[in-house]
């Protein structure tokens, strides 16, 4: 059998010589110029395809080639196909009938079965098939098709008249639908975006994407909301070194006048946009042991409901934004010995957009740092801490502040270090001037000097158990502001008890098991004015016990002048089972009044490995009003994720005038077809007065 095999070979190879294509068979038969094989049939070509066939027919003057039966074909580098039979016209040509097949990605991810293939080169036209990233026999989702068109080299297939089923169940058809076929980025339309609403009717949106290059990649879209108008919008994203990255997003939304008239709404086009750049390297190399970070943060709307209208995407909208916009632009190096910082701070007030002449900027803010060092002694440490900030503004004075602080202090241990004693001086000076709004004449100036001595005594003891590790640390501070000088005016308010002698009792015990990982932690704090007689100030205690998967957290502060409990901050988290839940209450007192009483509750239940319960829950108990709430439904297999959610949500809402925010009811639909990408759809959006 092993000579018969090489024979068989030997006779392929001559009879093929002349297209150098090589055959394998059981047996091999020649009538003139057409040769059968049969019998486990191997044939690969001069081009390196490889076919595998139970019988196979070869003419020698044509270059065709029938295959038959249990038919396996592939390409290097290329997809892989099974078959009932395959008609080469010429094999090495690439061009061909197929009958029954079924193929995949070389990346295993997609999957296409069709009824009959005409093959030409590297473009396939499929007849009446199915596509899907699910598993082949059952699949979860599919698209089903009249046509598709195959070209391999661009890796691109265009279904036409495609029909979208979950399961066996058809959901909606598409004239059209292209994907590619491996993971790389290209160019094209992306999945539509689509939704409804009862205020602004049907909503549609059309993405764009671009990414002719590694470097960079632009999203465009044009976006109809029937009812109320139409918008552009736009996400460039680029990287132009390996150290850092950028991306801009603009848009813009023109109401229709009718709608601009019901509504009362006095700014018919929103329109605005936002630029985010970061980098790690500006000045320095990779070798350099120095950190270094510039920030650019830049964010403007004509009116802040632009946020809300900038995209069908959920994944595009910023729901937290607030009434004052901050711009940043910072820039930070860091080495082991020191720190610098420059910073600008530019504010913008939706709530007076077209007046925010007074409002005062940032331009710029100035930070140096001296870390922790020595002076003389080993045990002798010092530090300084520099910062200068300029706030300007077109109308109204403008100003000029500067704070330098410099502790010294000394640490040392006694009884065998059972007993630890630092003493440490702090010296520091705030100033600040006034100018006029020209920025010349000095207007008036507040100064205020502290030098403070503090005295530290502590100690800190641990002992084993055979499943768990103790510290406990006890500790007493006396701190005299020996010398405090205030004079002038001072935009801050002064804090009186700076000037007051003060000490404190603390306490920190912290409970670990056998493996490392902290049982209980406890932090007791209480400090006391004791000039002219003794003053408690506020106690603050805090809590943090991790016991059976879950975690509860306390934070109290008590105000002995009030008699009462000013804040209050309390946390549950943890799983019991399939279900994970977390609760947060805040609680918030002045002294006269309750200012904040907000409750805040999430809850999670995994159905079975693939399906999860969501909700979430938001409450203003001072107000006995509901802030949001959301409740979900998620699923998440091999080949496909989705999350179904009703979502509650308060935005800011028309900065040009009338109300300050407004309540959505909204359905959105996320829905992940691995391996074509997501899709954001907004289902159903209702606005609540």
């Amino acid at each position: 059998m092993f000579r018969a095999f090489w024979l068989f070979s030997f006779i392929a190879i001559a009879l093929f010589a002349e297209s150098r294509v090589e055959l394998i068979a059981a047996n091999v038969k020649s009538e003139g110029n057409v040769t059968i094989a049969e019998g486990d049939v191997s044939l690969r070509g001069e081009n390196g395809d490889y076919m595998r066939a139970d019988r196979m027919i070869y003419c020698q003057d044509t270059g065709e080639a029938e295959l038959f039966g249990n038919v396996y074909f592939s390409r290097p580098g290329g997809d892989l196909m099974l078959a009932d039979y395959i008609k080469l016209r010429d094999v090495d040509r690439r061009s061909g009938n197929v009958d029954h097949f079924f193929t995949i990605s070389n990346q295993g991810q997609i999957w296409l079965a069709g009824n009959e293939a005409s093959v030409e080169g590297n473009i396939s036209i499929i007849r009446k098939g199915s596509v899907s990233g699910c598993a082949p026999a059952s699949p979860d989702w599919s698209f089903r098709f009249q046509q598709a068109k195959h070209d391999q080299e661009k890796q691109w297939v265009e279904l036409s008249h495609a029909v979208f089923y979950a399961g066996r169940v058809p959901i909606f058809y598409m004239p059209f639908f292209g994907y590619y076929t491996d993971n790389k980025r290209h160019s094209g339309f992306l999945f539509p975006r689509f939704g409804s609403s009862k205020k602004e009717g049907a909503l549609f949106e059309i993405p764009f994407y671009i990414a002719e290059m590694d470097q960079w990649d632009l999203e465009f879209w044009d976006q109809a909301r029937y009812k109320r108008g139409d918008g552009l919008g736009l996400y460039f994203r680029w990287v132009d070194s390996p150290y850092s990255n950028g991306s801009i997003n603009l848009g813009k939304f023109k109401e229709k006048e009718e709608y601009e008239i019901a509504n009362k709404d006095d700014r018919q086009v929103k329109q605005g946009g936002d630029l985010l750049y970061e980098r790690t390297r500006l000045f320095t190399s990779a070798s350099s042991a120095l950190q270094e970070g510039l920030l650019i943060d830049y964010q403007d709307y004509n009116d802040i409901e632009y946020v809300d209208l900038h995209s069908l995407d959920s994944s595009k909208l910023n729901r937290d934004i607030s009434a004052i916009v901050t711009n940043k632009a910072d820039y930070f190096l860091k080495g082991d010995s020191a720190y610098l910082g420059v910073y600008s701070r530019y504010f913008k007030d939706f709530k007076k957009p077209d007046n925010n002449d007074r409002l005062a900027q940032i331009l710029p803010e100035a930070h140096a740092s001296l870390f922790t060092r020595s002076l003389y002694f080993d045990n002798l440490l010092y530090d300084v801490d520099f910062r200068a900030r300029n706030f300007t503004r077109k109308e109204g004075s403008k100003a000029q502040d500067y704070t330098i602080s410099i502790p010294i202090g000394y640490h040392f241990s006694l009884f065998d270090d059972y007993l630890l004693l630092s003493a440490r001086l702090d010296s520091s000076r705030y100033q600040i001037d006034y100018f006029d709004q020209i920025g010349s004449a000095n207007l008036e100036r507040g100064r205020r000097d502290r030098q403070t001595f503090t005295l530290d005594l502590s100690t800190l003891l641990a002992k084993p158990y055979e499943n768990a590790f103790h510290t406990i640390g006890f500790g007493t501070s006396l701190s005299d502001p020996f010398y405090y000088k205030s004079d002038g005016d001072f935009v801050e308010v002064a804090d009186e008890s700076a000037s007051k002698r003060t000490a404190s009792l603390y306490l920190t015990q912290f409970l670990y098991d056998k493996k490392g990982s902290a049982i209980l932690t406890h932090r007791l704090n209480q400090s006391a004015k004791i000039e002219d007689g003794t003053t408690w100030l506020n106690m603050e205690n805090e809590i943090v016990a991790n016991f059976l998967r879950q975690r509860l957290s306390v934070r109290t502060i008590y105000s002995h002048e009030y008699g009462a409990v000013t804040l209050n901050t309390t946390g549950l988290s943890g799983s019991l089972g399939a279900i994970d839940y977390s609760l947060t209450r805040l609680y918030e007192y002045d002294g006269e009044k309750t200012t904040k009483r907000y409750l805040k509750g999430s809850l999670g239940y995994d159905i079975d490995s693939r399906n999860r319960i969501v909700g979430e829950y938001q409450r203003d108990q001072l107000e006995n009003a509901d802030r949001g709430w959301r409740a979900a439904l998620a699923h998440k297999s091999g080949c496909w994720n989705a999350e179904l959610s009703f979502e509650r949500t308060i935005t800011p809402y028309n900065a040009g005038g009338g109300s300050s925010s407004k309540t959505d009811d909204t359905i959105y639909l996320r829905l992940i077809l691995a391996p074509f990408g997501d899709v954001n759809q907004k289902l159903y959006s209702k606005e609540r007065t």
